[in-house]
């Protein structure tokens, strides 16, 4: 995609110079920015802006500290130190725009003093980035001179990472968006942040260091290239400098363009999709309107299909179907998004994007406090702010996504299901067979066999996902965290054990078929409990019937050695669950209730289990429970439920 693009003469001979590229108005175009305010398929997220930023008129900004920076390393939180460090950014996003929309100089001050924030941060890389082997993207980083478990980072050896890329992107945006009142008012600190955003970032991409995302992995590669590109398009005015910038980008690009299967499907889950894609699109977007470079990816049937993937995932309202370290919940990238979808023409991405700008809207308008969580930070920086008010104008949608009712996603071994094409409506099943690989997806989950079960568009029996990070979370302690392992997902602890995570411990005999009304997805999890397993056999058959929304589920156990004790986990998210004279469990939801009929299983508990994860408080509140059933016969060696709703 990016071959002819790695050609510096076709950069050069492109060029638009750094005077003349005006990819979105400036603060003194007043009718542009007019325009904007009062395109009534904005006004409410408008709206959500400047009252949002009206908040932080008052106020401080929050503390980063050395003692927090050095919490990753002393106590393994990440939690503190960024969760202050990204509402620094999303709070300078809004005060920027606006004042693009208001012109007043309301809000000028407080940007002022923003910028100056963290102009003065130590460093743009978060702790968790900035620590050789304490990260699996943190590669070819050497370690501390003096003391490897020195919590503090080198000075002149900070590592450029998605962060650190973001910064300097929202800075040079901010200077770009804000120039004729900033080189007004304060000239020194424009030109100041010109030369912060060179020397923290632009020079290290430039310099003799390598840089894990130069490997194409996964999404750290197109968030990096996207935002380095663009704060060099906006502060690089050299033109040889600029293309020499850009020449060094293609590479990676090409390399994670070329990881990413023919299909379309994104391993890495769908938060992970939302930043890949969205990056992918505004960074081939940049090489296109400032190289005049016709990339020509909307005939690329990759480059469709990528855009596309998230589509039969959708659940309804901000959910998708959530595996590994995937969040169900997902705000979407609606800017670069709304370029990508119409790159490629896509109806089903355009109709997911226009449903949920004014949910997001709304959502900031009902905060009476200052915005929190990773979530509503990650696609409101400016970078998105920008592109939804002036990118998502152009985008077309007839309506809402309707989804087929059987989908195999092959690459990802992952089954969806559905009774009806409304979104939202009836009941909906997700299963995936997989592997438990980190080599194969390094936000892999012990979850072979997994299954999770949706009603009327609300998740019932549940994969928490990811959870908040912390330094154990890329180490070799990571599948020990209950969410990670087996132990918190829907699949049997087996003669007491668990499943495996590492090389080969992945699914075997995997077999999908769909037909007339009627989808099954069958594998064998063995090798996931035994490194060598033979003959043994630990076989899932799943079956959902399109009609009736009834799911089967059958474990098939088949060991050398007797099977002593068979048990199955159902986690359930925080809903009444109720145990029939008929044997039946009950798990109410909000417009039906999901029943549940045990096949020679006995249950043994139905345990709450308290939350206390930030991320996981996020999106699944204070608790969930998990249904414990172990075998009534073992020497059946079959074990079942069946699901359906009640009415």
């Amino acid at each position: 995609m990016f071959e002819d693009a790695m050609k510096v003469e076709r950069l050069f001979e492109g060029l638009i110079s750094t005077q003349d590229w005006k990819p979105f108005p400036q603060i003194d175009d007043r009718a542009r920015w007019r325009e904007v305010g009062r395109d009534p398929r904005l006004e409410l997220s408008v709206t959500a802006i400047l009252a949002y930023a009206d908040e932080l008129l008052e106020g401080d900004i929050d503390p980063l500290t050395g003692t927090m920076y050095m919490s990753f390393m002393t106590t393994g939180d990440r939690v503190d130190y960024e969760e202050n460090y990204f509402r620094r950014r999303y709070e300078l996003s809004h005060l920027v725009i606006a004042e693009c929309l208001s012109a007043q100089g309301t809000y000028l001050d407080r940007i002022i003093d923003y910028i100056w924030a963290i102009l003065g941060e130590v460093t743009w890389c978060v702790p968790a980035h900035n620590f050789a082997g304490q990260h699996e993207m943190v590669l070819f980083k050497e370690p501390n001179p003096w003391k490897v478990a020195d919590p503090m980072p080198v000075a002149g050896d900070d590592y450029l990472d998605l962060f650190a890329c973001e910064t300097a992107a929202i800075l040079a945006e901010t200077c770009y968006l804000l120039r004729p009142v900033l080189l007004e008012k304060v000239p020194a600190l424009y030109h100041r942040v010109q030369r912060d955003i060179d020397r923290r970032t632009l020079a290290l991409l430039e310099g003799p260091k390598l840089y894990g995302w130069y490997l194409g992995r996964n999404n750290w590669t197109p968030w990096c290239a996207h935002n380095l590109l663009l704060a060099a398009c906006y502060v690089v005015e050299d033109k040889s400098r600029l293309v020499s910038i850009a020449a060094k980008l293609m590479g990676p690009m090409q390399r994670f363009f070329d990881t990413i299967e023919e299909s379309g499907s994104c391993i890495e889950g769908p938060s992970y999709w939302m930043v890949s894609a969205g990056r992918l699109a505004g960074f081939a977007d940049l090489v296109e309107s400032r190289f005049r470079l016709d990339l020509d990816a909307g005939n690329s049937r990759k480059f469709r299909n990528f855009g596309e993937h998230i589509a039969p995932l959708h659940i309804g309202e901000n959910r998708f179907v959530n595996f590994a370290d995937g969040s169900l919940k997902i705000d979407f990238d609606h800017g670069l998004l709304s370029r990508y979808a119409r790159k490629i023409d896509s109806a089903s991405l355009a109709g997911l994007i226009w449903d949920d700008v004014d949910r997001v809207a709304r959502r900031k308008l009902s905060r009476s406090v200052k915005a929190r969580g990773h979530n509503e930070y990650a696609r409101q920086f400016l970078i998105h702010l920008t592109r939804l008010l002036f990118w998502t104008p152009d985008l077309h949608s007839d309506g809402f996504y309707r989804p087929e009712k059987s989908v195999w996603l092959s690459d990802m071994q992952v089954m969806i299901s559905r009774q009806s094409c409304e979104p939202g409506t009836g009941v909906m099943l997700s299963a995936i067979a997989g592997s438990n690989d980190p080599h194969i997806n390094h936000h892999s989950h012990n979850d072979i066999g997994h299954f999770s079960v949706y009603l009327d568009g609300e998740p019932l029996i549940i994969d928490l996902g990811q959870g908040a990070y912390s330094k154990s979370t890329f180490t070799e302690t990571r599948y020990d965290m209950w969410h990670i392992s087996s132990k918190g997902h829907n699949v049997p602890r087996i003669n007491g054990m668990l499943q495996r995570a590492g090389p080969a411990a992945e699914s075997r005999n995997v077999r999908f078929s769909h037909e007339g009304s009627h989808s099954m997805l069958s594998l064998d999890a063995s090798p996931a409990y035994f490194t060598d397993p033979g003959t043994q056999r630990i076989n899932r058959h799943i079956t959902f019937d399109h009609q009736t929304g009834e799911i089967g589920i059958e474990d098939e156990v088949d060991l050398d050695t007797p099977l002593t004790a068979f048990e199955l986990p159902l986690h359930i998210c925080d809903r009444t669950i109720a145990v029939g004279e008929d044997g039946l469990y009950r798990i109410s939801g909000k417009n039906n209730t999901l029943l549940i009929e045990p096949d020679n299983l006995l249950p043994l508990e139905v345990e709450k289990i308290e939350i206390t994860d930030p991320r996981h408080l996020e999106v699944w509140g204070r608790q969930v429970f998990r249904i414990r059933f172990v075998a009534r016969d073992l020497k059946a060696g079959r074990f079942g439920l069946r699901i359906r709703a009640e009415a």
